[in-house]
């Protein structure tokens, strides 16, 4: 089917003509156009009729004749296709029509809908999108006035009596917003500037009278009801639509985040509001409005009329969804908004209250159990998120001068009282689960506000008077125990319902432990309850003395197979989580103090009623107890290696604040705490006589769950924690059993599964590093050195191990063997690393004999490689001699030469290996053992040591390099780390060894300048930056050699593309600001090295723009080329003014050339 070409030379239809025999020409490609959106339909003839469709949209003039078949088709699938033509055809073909058949066609298309109340919606929308891309491509093309058409044409379709016309005006408007926001508007063909000046235009004439109208429109609708109707008017669902597409627009005028002109908002990143308001959102929880929307949007009548449009759409999901969605920003304006008027924040405010207790209300008026409660978790979500953002955004001084204010706490008590019972079974989709989580969060903001110890807050931000402080806290104190005693009681019925279910008692195994899956919950409680510590830590006591008696009584009584025991492990396993999160804090990246509010406390009682001390001297108890069974006995049997690894997880994160504490780190210490839990001298601390029990307990668990990796590898987190604080190291080394505890480990290793081998040795040999005595400390690597060396020497020196050396067994003995190894290489430090390398070293040969008996065992191949990856990264290279060195780096040679054998030409099934924890692991570790060697150099560098260690540097990194990088291709470099870690030791190559360039072998330098132009256009900013960090060295080292008479003459094709690509990257492509400072210096030398190839491309960008774009364009050049050295370019490679220039430049530049 082909259309007539005829259709060529049809006048404009927007003038009707009456020649019989063009009408004729027109009735018959109508004809063929309804055929081919029919054969559309139907999959056998669609790629044919598609084809006829797009052939359609290329004949000149199409838009006459898409207007003819509009006004004779009654097919809504031809009316649907027809105008995707004309939305397509306009803007191709925007400059070929004069601009009054243009403006003409969009408002014949405007009443194209109004006089076709039965046209289906899917067509409408079309209809006015097409509207809105023509408003939007001739905006500044048209008069002042006719600007201002925009929002009178749904002016009056808005004042219409027929409410399909009234349809028509919000249709047409959320069209207008979607083109004019940032992330939905389609493609026209125009740069950055005119999409940026197109949205302030629209943002400062259009937005806030568009918001005016809808509000008055949504006044007159919802006035029409006095009970939610039965089903939501069509009107009002466009309202909904309207008035959450204005209230969710990012403002221009109020962005702070700064941003690189030519940077196009992905739409996946943006429109929030269409996204479901479900679990896990995470959701900002301000808003920032220009003020000038003061007297709308921040209007108790306004407000007001927003909570009764819900109240009568709230049983709709979708537009009671949007209406929500509405509220949410609306409780979201900070005080700035308002001008810091007291008197319009407290209207605001208490609007707000009045409106969410409604909702409130709302939620539980069918109860407030678990099952109510899911039926309601989008309200419930929702509710919340205004509460906790209220709550957030304004001052409490004005909230509690609200007389509604603590009624309206006490029911965001009750709300969060239930969603922790809610908690309690699994009925929801995680609605409840979220729902307590923005609680928790909004009671935490309000207890650290008035926290005693937050009096600055509370004076300059808050600005609440004594009395108001006084009444919140003995408000928060009441509401802090009632809602952490809920937390409790939650988890412990929630074991109530793991027996019933008779689930076993061991985690599901996601990976995930209670204190990482529940941490956002755990942490607020912790912080809730130390607000008021006292009535929580008494709590706590009674229900963990009650469960600590009953687990002793099952020592006493024969109950086997008593499935109350599984509850009662699960409910001190909760119990030992809640107490750990409240007394001590984690202290991930800073030394953890005890809590301020338990210090106080302690500090407040006696020694034998300290409620602090007594409820860790209950934990120490239960872990000394649940320790003390031999493994085989039935005792041992009665306990839980969940409890065991709870237990231990408390110790580690208690050991941190408490143990050994330090009184100098305190401004007020709490005498009772120094004394328990302290060092010796003044408060007689007991310190470390608690360590002695420690170092016991660790021994009896490691015997007690030999076969229970999570609670040996806890044990072993445990022991880190005294391996990396001076102070708990010290106590241990100072503690007469410490070397017994060495001597168990060095004695029993074998009988520990081995996935914590490695981690073990590398604990133990940190701590016994920091052994101030050399001997002793000797003794102690010695005990580790000889474990090692037997368990290698009695595989290695087994009369048949050329026989049996490919069985399963011995090969995992093997990998072991090497995974020790490996502890030790994790544990080199500046003053064991001669220690370790001379111990290590003796191996060299064996290592590369197992690497060639092993080399089509992938696992053993894996296990060498990464000993010496960290082996290079460990050791203090300026402590080792220059014949260890070339030991080092001769034996990495002979390693990579069996690897390359080995992998050379090897197939890869890239689906299986992208599917692994680490996929290409192998790779990925010669490039990370490479790189370390490289950073090795570096060190070097620093110490000023030889050239010849730096040639053998290089040797190391060019020999691996030649043989790892054939092995990658395209397909792997999609992984994003082993991208970076490629480009990373490329980048870092070519920086510090440009002149080994030359005498590179062709393929190896080709590759290397490809992967440089590879990361040049990556997606990822660090693998931009990589590159450029290593093309400027080049590019100085390359500018030096060719001032200085050297042939450079192999780099000029690479430097070349080089300067092509970051052009292209910088003024045509999407980019990261953080690659400016890099892209800068980068460019600079390039533009020196290469002038006459710059200038060339300059002036290839400006011959190709309009006449307009070129003048600014040589301008902007121009003044980039006044910051360019003209003369030489300094040594360092930067020129004063340069970066400023440049990112004027591009902020200039970018504007016109990123087209959309």
């Amino acid at each position: 089917m082909i259309f007539s070409q005829a259709v060529n030379s049809i006048i404009p239809y927007f003038f009707p003509s009456m020649d019989p025999v063009e009408n004729q020409q027109k009735a018959i490609t109508l004809k063929q156009y309804e055929e081919a959106c029919s054969d559309f339909q139907i999959p056998a003839t669609r790629a044919a009729a598609e084809q006829v469709l797009c052939q359609f949209r290329t004949l000149p003039k199409a838009l006459y004749t898409c207007q003819y078949i509009l006004d004779h088709t009654q097919s809504p699938m031809v009316q649907f296709q027809v105008t995707l033509a004309i939305a397509e055809v306009v803007i191709r073909d925007y400059t070929i029509y004069d601009l009054k058949d243009i403006i003409q066609l969009k408002n014949y298309m405007i009443d194209f809908c109004l006089q076709r109340p039965t046209l289906m919606k899917y067509v409408r929308d079309q209809l006015v999108l097409a509207v809105a891309l023509i408003t939007k491509r001739s905006l500044f093309d048209v008069t002042d006035n006719d600007r201002g058409s925009i929002l009178l044409h749904i002016k009056q379709l808005l004042g219409m009596e027929e409410e399909k016309a009234q349809i028509l005006g919000l249709s047409l408007g959320n069209a207008l917003i979607d083109q004019f926001s940032n992330a939905k508007s389609n493609t026209i063909g125009l740069a950055w500037e005119h999409h940026y000046k197109c949205k302030l235009f629209f943002e400062s004439h259009i937005l806030l009278p568009l918001f005016e109208q809808s509000i008055t429109k949504l006044h007159s609708v919802v006035s029409l009801y006095q009970q939610a109707p039965q089903d939501t008017p069509p009107l009002l669902v466009e309202l909904m639509i309207s008035l959450e597409k204005i209230l969710n627009w990012e403002f221009e005028s109020t962005n702070t985040t700064p941003t690189l002109p030519g940077t196009f908002v992905n739409g996946n990143d943006m429109g929030e509001f269409d996204r479901e308001d479900g679990p896990s959102s995470v959701r900002r929880t301000y808003v920032t409005f220009p003020q000038e929307w003061q007297p709308t949007a921040g209007n108790s009548d306004v407000l007001w009329l927003f909570f009764m449009t819900y109240f009568l759409i709230q049983e709709d999901d979708v537009s009671g969804h949007r209406c929500r969605q509405c509220l949410i920003q609306l409780s979201g304006f900070q005080k700035e908004f308002f001008m810091d008027n007291t008197n319009v924040i407290k209207s605001y405010a208490t609007t707000m209250i009045h409106g969410i207790r409604k909702m409130m209300n709302e939620i539980t008026k069918f109860g407030t159990s678990p099952d109510a409660l899911s039926e309601q978790g989008p309200q419930m979500l929702g509710t919340i998120q205004m509460i906790r953002r209220l709550l957030e955004n304004t001052s409490l001084a004005i909230l509690c001068s609200i007389p509604d204010f603590f009624p309206f706490l006490n029911e965001v008590g009750i709300i969060t009282v239930s969603c922790l019972k809610g908690t309690v079974v699994d009925v929801d989709e995680g609605w409840i689960s979220e729902a307590c989580d923005e609680c928790l969060q909004t009671w935490v903001n309000i207890a650290n506000t008035i926290q005693p110890g937050n009096m600055r807050a509370v004076n300059t931000e808050s600005r609440l008077t004594s009395d108001q402080v006084g009444h919140l806290r003995q408000y928060m104190t009441n509401v802090s125990y009632q809602v952490t005693e809920a937390f409790i009681e939650t988890r412990l019925q929630r074991a109530n319902i793991e027996l019933e279910n008779e689930e076993e008692e061991d985690e599901i195994d996601t990976g995930f432990k209670d204190w990482d899956t529940f941490g956002d919950q755990l942490t607020c409680i912790g912080e809730l309850a130390r607000f008021n510590p006292q009535p929580c830590l008494h709590t706590l006591q009674l229900l963990l003395n009650e469960r600590l008696e009953n687990f002793k009584s099952y020592f006493t009584t024969n109950r086997d197979n008593d499935p109350r025991l599984i509850l009662l492990h699960e409910q001190i396993h909760w119990l030992i989580l809640i107490i750990g999160h409240i007394i001590a804090d984690s202290g991930k990246g800073e030394l953890p103090m005890i809590p301020d509010s338990i210090m106080q406390l302690s500090g407040s009682q006696s020694y034998g009623q300290d409620q602090a001390i007594n409820l860790c001297n209950t934990i120490l108890e239960l872990f000394r107890f649940s320790s003390s069974f031999n493994s085989n006995s039935i005792e041992a049997s009665y306990c839980s290696p969940r409890v065991a690894e709870t237990l231990v997880w408390f110790m580690e994160r208690w050991s941190k604040s408490y143990l050994l504490i330090d009184e100098n780190e305190y401004g007020y210490i709490s005498p009772n705490i120094a004394r328990a839990f302290g060092q010796p001298g003044p408060s007689d601390g007991q310190g470390e006589h608690i360590i002695d029990f420690f170092i016991q307990q660790m021994r009896l668990n490691f015997i007690l769950w030999n076969a229970d990796p999570d609670v040996l590898t806890q044990l072993v987190k445990w022991l880190n924690t005294f391996g990396t604080s001076r102070t708990l190291r010290k106590g241990l080394l100072n503690s007469v059993h410490f070397p017994e505890l060495v001597q168990f480990v060095t004695q029993n290793l074998e009988q520990l599964p081995e996935i914590i081998h490695n981690s073990l040795i590398q604990t133990i040999t940190i701590i016994s590093s920091g052994s101030p005595d050399e001997i002793t400390r000797n003794n102690y690597y010695g005990l580790m050195f000889k474990m090692i060396e037997d368990r290698l020497g009695s595989l290695l020196h087994r009369p048949d191990f050329q026989k049996c050396y490919q069985q399963a067994e011995v090969i995992n003995n093997i990998i072991n063997a090497i995974e020790m190894f490996d502890g030790l290489a994790l544990a080199c430090q500046y003053n064991n690393t001669q220690t370790i390398f001379s111990f290590c070293s003796r191996f060299f040969e064996s290592f590369v004999q197992l690497l060639n008996l092993y080399k089509t065992v992938p696992e053993v191949q894996l296990s060498i490689l990464q000993l010496f990856s960290d082996l290079s990264d460990r050791l203090d290279f300026g402590l080792i001699n220059a014949n260890e060195k070339r030991l080092f780096f001769n034996t990495i040679i002979e390693i990579l030469k069996i690897f390359g054998v080995t992998n050379q030409g090897k197939k890869r099934m890239h689906s299986q290996e992208e599917e692994e924890d680490r996929p290409y692991a192998e790779i990925a570790t010669v490039l990370t053992m490479l790189t370390n060697v490289m950073a090795s150099g570096m060190e070097d560098f620093s110490r000023k040591e030889s050239n010849a260690d730096h040639s053998d540097i290089a040797e190391v990194v060019l020999f691996g390099i030649n043989i790892v990088i054939p092995m990658i291709d395209l397909q792997m470099l999609k992984i994003p780390s082993l991208c970076q870690q490629y480009i990373r030791l490329i980048s870092r190559l070519i920086e510090t060894f440009p002149d080994k360039l030359p005498a590179l072998p062709q393929s190896l330098y080709d590759n290397l300048m490809n992967s440089l132009e590879y990361g040049i256009q990556h997606v990822i900013s660090d693998v931009n930056i990589l590159a450029l960090h290593a093309i400027t060295p080049l590019t100085l080292w390359a500018y030096e050699q060719q001032r200085s008479g050297g042939d450079i003459r192999f780099l000029v094709p690479a430097l070349e593309k080089f300067l092509k690509c970051l052009v292209e990257l910088l003024l045509f492509s999407e980019i990261n600001m953080n690659i400016i400072d890099a892209a800068s210096d980068a460019l600079l030398a390039l533009i020196c090295i290469q002038k006459g190839l710059y200038m060339a491309l300059v002036n290839e960008i400006i011959m190709k723009q309009t006449e307009a774009v070129q003048s600014r364009l040589i301008r902007a050049f121009g003044t980039l080329d006044q910051a360019t050295p003209q003369q030489a370019l300094p040594v360092s490679g930067n020129a004063p003014g340069f970066k400023e220039s440049f990112l004027t430049f591009l902020m200039d530049v970018r504007a016109v050339l990123r087209i959309k």
